[in-house]
């Protein structure tokens, strides 16, 4: 077990540098550092923040003339158990994720945002991206059918006019969640176990529905036509907390 760690911080270096060359944030020049699990005292993420860029698949999703790219950390592993806490349902680091959306649209109205403007946040949009990522690249993997997915949100709290990550004119939505947790278990290789580990926890049922909190910070740059989304999806609402003040609210953006 202690060397599933080691594997997957060698392999998902190497696989995300290689997918950061076709992300918005090379091709675009909009640099998004977001600091990792290995910046903070309690090292309870993943080491570092990686990218990963699904690109045109995400307008086909929404229906869009849309391209995509993700940067996004997970819990970090448990030593004993040679896994990522995201499969532990007993955690409160279960099925979380943390990181940014970069979204880059043609349209008149900046997708993810109510009008052209861009100074409130389009809800349900916004999910969709969420929605995108959790349920297509991550539990997809681990054999989720559409027929039992589950993604359900209601928004708890909205703000505007926010100053983050160095820039003027964010908005923020906090919300309660439904969506299936990661504790499943393991029939067949996959390769995301190769960055999560091999789930060690008893599932009394595979990707059963589970409640989370979410917050997302988001901004429209209209010099690069991309919309940055800030996120936290966590199982404990003082995971997201600490989340955003230790580790999200340091990321900086540089234009270039």
């Amino acid at each position: 077990p202690f060397t599933k760690k080691l594997l997957a911080m060698t392999v998902m270096s190497i696989y995300s540098s290689s997918c950061e060359k076709d992300a918005l944030t090379a091709t675009e020049g909009i640099s998004v550092y977001i600091p990792g699990g290995g910046e903070t005292a309690k090292r309870d993420w993943f080491p570092f923040v990686m990218t990963f860029h699904p690109g045109e698949q995400f307008g086909a999703y929404v229906r869009r003339n849309a391209s995509l790219s993700i940067l996004y950390n997970f819990g970090d592993f448990i030593p004993s158990k040679g896994c990522s806490t995201l499969f532990d349902p007993e955690s409160p680091y279960y099925s979380s994720f943390y990181g940014a959306y970069l979204v880059k649209s043609s349209d008149a109205v900046p997708y993810g945002f109510q009008d052209e403007n861009a100074e409130a946040l389009n809800e349900e949009e916004v999910a969709a991206v969420a929605r995108f990522d959790y349920q297509r690249l991550v539990l997809r993997d681990f054999s989720l059918s559409d027929e039992r997915a589950v993604f359900s949100f209601k928004v708890t709290g909205t703000e505007h006019g926010l100053t983050y990550a160095g820039f003027s004119g964010w908005s923020r939505a906090d919300a309660v969640l439904t969506v299936n947790g990661c504790a499943h278990e393991k029939t067949a290789f996959t390769p995301s176990y190769l960055q999560y580990g091999v789930p060690a926890f008893d599932a009394q049922e595979d990707l059963a529905p589970v409640g989370m909190v979410g917050r997302i910070y988001g901004k429209f740059f209209a010099e690069k036509q991309i919309g940055v989304f800030f996120y936290i999806i966590a199982a404990d609402p003082d995971v997201l907390e600490e989340c955003d003040k230790e580790l999200l609210s340091k990321s900086r953006i540089t234009l270039e």
